[in-house]
């Protein structure tokens, strides 16, 4: 898969969103990314970026998006990690 920028429909390619706190198991693969603080979207083809995240526990995994922000199906996603803000 390629990463190209929200609203740019190109075969197989598609832009990040970033899920925070939110299990793939409880995520609606069927509907567009909400956008919220729990789910970054990188619309313009960032691959990087930096988080300031609230001390605790984080799990945060990679969601790619079409150029609607619907997942693709089969969903192409990374496996999920947990991390801890000190």
């Amino acid at each position: 898969m390629g990463v190209a920028p929200a609203g740019v429909e190109r075969e197989e390619t598609g832009h990040h969103h970033l899920v925070i706190g939110v299990a793939p198991e409880d995520f609606d693969f069927s509907e567009p990314v909400p956008s919220d603080a729990q789910h970054l979207h990188f619309g313009a083809g960032q691959t990087e970026t930096t988080l300031d995240l609230p001390q605790g526990e984080h799990t945060l995994w990679l969601l790619l998006g079409d150029a609607f922000h619907v997942p693709h199906d089969p969903p192409v996603m990374s496996e999920p990690i947990t991390i801890t803000v000190d």
